[in-house]
């Protein structure tokens, strides 16, 4: 996969998405989300309906993750 520029997350035991209440507890994986968190840890945009093929979810993240810089 090689270096990224970002850490990247294991929930092996599911914690995460638990803490997160994005836990699909039928199929046991995780309901397809987004968090933007900023610099201070705060999160500042979720999207818990995210749709790959739906251009406008990926352009709100993007108008997110502009506000950052």
């Amino acid at each position: 996969m090689g270096t990224l520029p970002y850490p990247l997350l294991s929930d092996w035991f599911k914690q995460t998405v638990k803490s997160y209440y994005v836990l699909n507890e039928k199929g046991g994986t995780a309901i397809r989300s987004v968090f933007v968190v900023d610099k201070t840890g705060m999160i500042t945009y979720i999207n818990t309906s995210f749709k790959a093929d739906k251009k406008e979810d990926y352009e709100a993240v993007f108008n997110e993750l502009e506000k950052l810089t």
